[in-house]
């Protein structure tokens, strides 16, 4: 029904001079460590390689070294650190990354990263993994947006998805960022559980929203092939009738429930997975909606420059014995960069200006007439059941 999680898009590499905007918004630098790989995980992650850590951040650090800086322009506007578990990083290595990330004309740089006011800088946390001094550090370092992976405060449903953290985690981590003087915080949390009820949903996000945090992230779980719950039993991860997690009435309840809930409690549904508190929208991960260009960094990143995509090797010790060469870009089509600025833009409650929707006026006119699609001002959006079948609308179009 649901899209997975749009800050998992990933990026990497670029040729040297050709391909280089003046400006580029967004740098994804991606940490592919974790201490247990969650039984729904299909990102590129790997659990028991902390030691190779040093090696790389030092590997990230030659891929930012073999990117040109940018030449004059309003330079880049976010930096996200995603994984993974980032936070297994010590801040000396974050320091060493976003040290060098500054040559990239960074806003309000005169002061170096702890001054500039307009940068938005992502680090994604697992409440196990980082404690009241580290997340004070990473404040000073400049990092000022944090995204807990809660997941859920139900103990039972942590063990079943193989989250290393408990409900008191969660709890102690958000009053430590807080203490540490983080004013944007995100909480992840899935619905969809196996065996979860209605009424467990409910209660997480009322608690979730007892801790009043500025931005809430929730996806529904999916199954995807190859992750520990694909490989589980039925008794080890009860699945419906039907071959779903839970049921399709029950999953599209806990929306519903999780669309009015959120909304009555002044947070703006800006995507169709992620809410805000007014000015509080992932900038970040609005360039990757807003189809426009970004550069990542790391094993198993993505990159989109001007309708060229390209990616690293997903192996972490593939990665780790590149040379600063280039990765060839793989061209899109112009229909398929049209398609891909559509179904991305189709994920933000506002929609798209119809001018992007040329060659496609059957598909508009069909899906309108099926009640998926309406018109607001110069925009094409997703209507109420638009949201809960967006998966097929984005059919149409890629």
């Amino acid at each position: 029904m649901i899209l997975k999680p749009a800050n998992k898009l990933r990026g990497s590499k670029i040729k040297r001079n050709r391909d280089v905007q003046s400006q580029v918004p967004s740098l994804y630098i991606h940490i592919p460590f974790c201490k247990k790989k969650c039984n729904y995980c299909d990102f590129v992650s790997y659990a028991g390689k902390e030691y190779l850590i040093d090696e790389y951040v030092e590997a990230l650090i030659r891929e930012l070294h073999a990117l040109t800086p940018l030449p004059e322009g309003e330079g880049v506007k976010t930096i996200y650190f995603g994984g993974g578990t980032p936070t297994l990083l010590e801040p000396h290595h974050l320091e060493h990354i976003l040290n060098v990330a500054a040559t990239f004309r960074l806003p309000s740089h005169h002061g170096g990263l702890k001054t500039a006011a307009t940068l938005e800088i992502s680090i994604e946390a697992n409440p196990a993994t980082a404690n009241k001094a580290k997340l004070k550090e990473l404040r000073q370092l400049g990092i000022n947006r944090l995204s807990i992976g809660v997941q859920s405060f139900n103990n039972k449903h942590l063990q079943v998805l193989g989250r290393i953290h408990n409900s008191k985690d969660i709890f102690r981590i958000y009053e430590d960022a807080k203490a540490a003087g983080f004013d944007n915080i995100n909480l992840d949390l899935i619905f969809a559980l196996p065996n979860q009820t209605l009424e467990e949903w409910q209660e997480d996000l009322k608690t979730a929203l007892s801790l009043s945090p500025e931005h809430l992230s929730t996806y529904n779980l999916i199954i995807e092939e190859g992750t520990p719950f694909a490989k589980m039993s039925n008794a080890q991860c009860p699945i419906s009738n039907d071959g779903k997690t839970i049921l399709e009435e029950k999953e599209l309840a806990m929306y519903e429930y999780t669309i009015e809930t959120l909304r009555s409690a002044g947070y703006k549904h800006y995507e169709i997975s992620n809410f805000a508190k007014p000015g509080r929208e992932c900038q970040h991960n609005l360039v990757y909606w807003r189809n426009e260009n970004y550069l990542g960094l790391g094993a198993g990143a993505h990159s989109h420059i001007n309708g060229k995509r390209w990616s690293n090797p997903n192996c972490l010790e593939k990665y780790l014995s590149l040379t600063p060469s280039f990765s060839p870009l793989t061209p899109h089509s112009s229909q398929q960069n049209q398609g891909e600025t559509i179904f991305m833009g189709l994920r933000l409650l506002d929609g798209i200006a119809k001018d992007h929707f040329q060659g496609f006026e059957k598909e508009v006119e069909e899906l309108t007439k099926e009640g998926l699609l309406t018109t607001e001002k110069n925009n094409l959006k997703l209507t109420r059941k638009g949201l809960y079948l967006a998966n097929e609308v984005f059919l149409h179009f890629i």
